[in-house]
């Protein structure tokens, strides 16, 4: 960014941004660097803050940070699958040591209202950042959870959604549109610079993500059982099974043992071996917040059905290739006829792959400046 337009955004001075968020999943590290370098070309500073080293049920690797951060200590109560509460020590301390301008809240947990309280007392802005919208967060509503997301974002001076799903959302609290960032969310690797075409991909159909009832599992061995009978398939993969001997069996009673490759979690480096290699990846989920695995499949060249229950669907897929979780016959229908027709696959997975332009590193980054800047003005302004 030029020092033309951060003037135009306001920047008469340094910016130092205080970043709060449960954990630096690696969709996320680049672009928190990236806000960093944007902080430091007006001589300020960007410092991350986290609740939570890492997440269950993912083989993330712990990289340097191009960033400052901190992990912060606490008491973690599991909730199931991969999720967690935090209640975590030495937050003001932390926030007070970084003196930010600008709070980004990634999140509606117990930290990131603490930490508003604080920045409130001392009139610093805040952003809210969500990737989640009024679907997956239906999914575990109640009143403490409403009464927390409603009293933050009442308070808060900026947004960032991470789907235009995410924008309703905020918009339902009676947030300003035009106070509303959307950012989309970025690939965990590298996406690879050629990919091969139709004829060269072995998995006519891949899972990839938690083998798991919520993620819409049951409904992918359904739909593979039903193209097999139809003699539309003649390979499968699986990748993230928590526990292969539990889902090899799974497969066998399905039928699918002698044409399904099964794999364990992965770490996201290993994921486009796998991606590049599949015609259609499904993700027939039945609450996603976003969807990352649906840009990273796309990124590979793979095409994508998803169902609608994935928050970032809409952006990326066209509404036929939007489905109900629980639809396995119209899935299975849906993949014989792209399957068949190649020409028709290779047009809309170049379409798929157009819409996300903007999931990258880069424009997610500077995103998230903009809105933070954007928040330190209108603070300004009201005061």
């Amino acid at each position: 960014m030029s020092c033309q337009q951060h003037q135009h955004l306001g920047v008469k001075s340094s910016v130092k941004i205080a970043l709060l968020t449960n954990l630096v999943p690696p969709y996320r590290r680049a672009a928190f660097g990236l806000v960093t370098e944007h902080a430091k070309s007006v001589g300020g500073t960007s410092h991350v803050i986290f609740t939570d080293l890492d997440e269950t049920q993912h083989i993330w690797a712990r990289q340097g940070a191009p960033f400052c951060c901190c992990s912060l200590s606490a008491l973690r109560i599991p909730l199931g699958e991969n999720r967690r509460l935090s209640f975590n020590f030495g937050l003001t301390r932390e926030l007070a040591r970084t003196a930010p301008d600008v709070l980004i809240l990634s999140g509606f947990g117990p930290t990131m209202w603490r930490a508003q309280r604080w920045a409130k007392k001392r009139a610093i802005p805040t952003v809210v950042l969500f990737d989640g919208w009024l679907g997956s967060d239906a999914a575990y509503d109640n009143r403490v959870r409403r009464a927390l997301r409603q009293n933050m974002i009442k308070q808060a001076s900026g947004f960032i959604a991470a789907s235009s799903r995410g924008k309703d959302w905020f918009e339902t609290f009676g947030v300003p549109p035009d106070q509303i960032t959307v950012s989309s969310i970025p690939t965990s690797f590298a996406p690879p610079k050629a990919t091969p075409d139709f004829n060269h991909r072995r998995f006519d159909i891949l899972w990839c993500g938690r083998t798991t009832t919520a993620k819409g599992f049951d409904t992918f061995l359904q739909i593979a059982r039903m193209l097999k009978v139809r003699k539309a398939i003649t390979k499968i993969g699986i990748i993230g099974a928590l526990n292969i001997s539990k889902v090899k069996r799974k497969v066998a009673e399905y039928g699918l043992s002698g044409i399904t490759d099964t794999h364990p979690l992965l770490p996201p480096e290993r994921l486009p071996g796998f991606l590049t290699q599949a015609k259609i990846c499904l993700f027939s989920s039945h609450n996603d917040a976003y969807g990352v695995g649906v840009i990273e499949a796309v990124s590979c060249g793979a095409l994508v059905l998803a169902s609608d229950a994935v928050g970032c669907a809409p952006d990326v897929l066209a509404s036929e290739q939007i489905l109900p979780p629980d639809t396995a016959s119209n899935w299975a229908t849906a993949c014989e006829e792209l399957l068949t027709n190649p020409g028709k696959w290779d047009q809309i997975r170049a379409t798929q792959s157009a819409c996300i332009a903007t999931n990258t590193a880069d424009h997610h980054a500077r995103s998230i400046w903009q809105a933070a800047l954007a928040a330190r003005s209108r603070s300004r302004d009201a005061a």
